[in-house]
């Protein structure tokens, strides 16, 4: 049972986009507007921002200029990052629950959807999660990558198969300013 005297305590599990702005919702909220809000952002990484840290080409710097607007929430008083901390191994739901009034998790994707095609489990088949994640350095993966492929093949069409397509369709000069 809350106290409404009090602050309202918030824990938010993941500080990407989606946790980050759940927070600046949190802060313009009649809640925090009656009694204020107190937010601890828990996040696995060492560094916030999810996908758009980890998961964005390096050549769109535009995408990652993102980043300037979700400081902005992260430099407000009512606001704690928590980095480097792993809900399930770190931290529970029991605790989270003994210490907040609400969880919110945002957590993100971070795995591929298994294709069902044939050859998908060969040697050089990769997901494009872990070349992305490769690509933009998540401390999770390997910081070498077979690059010894002459050709490849992309499945799909979506923005990450677009970005992969391009990604390895530029000269390693054109990506040095990224």
């Amino acid at each position: 049972m809350s106290d409404n005297s009090r602050p309202l305590r918030v824990a938010i599990v993941g500080a990407g986009p989606a946790g980050i702005y759940a927070a600046d919702a949190l802060m313009k909220s009649d809640t925090a507007k009656d009694r204020g809000v107190s937010i601890d952002l828990y996040e696995r990484m060492p560094a916030p921002f999810g996908l758009i840290r980890y998961g964005v080409a390096p050549d769109h710097p535009r995408i990652k200029g993102i980043i300037t607007a979700l400081h902005k929430v992260l430099d407000k008083p009512q606001v704690r990052l928590l980095g480097n901390v792993d809900y399930g191994t770190d931290i529970t739901i029991d605790e989270l629950r003994a210490h907040y009034d609400a969880v919110i998790f945002s957590t993100g994707a971070t795995d591929d959807r298994a294709l069902d095609i044939p050859g998908i489990d060969l040697d050089g088949s990769y997901g494009a999660a872990q070349f992305v994640a490769w690509y933009d350095g998540h401390p999770d993966f390997p910081r070498t990558w077979p690059l010894e492929a002459e050709k490849v093949a992309v499945i799909g069409v979506g923005n990450v198969a677009l970005d992969v397509a391009r990604v390895l369709a530029k000269t390693g000069d054109e990506l040095l300013p990224t």
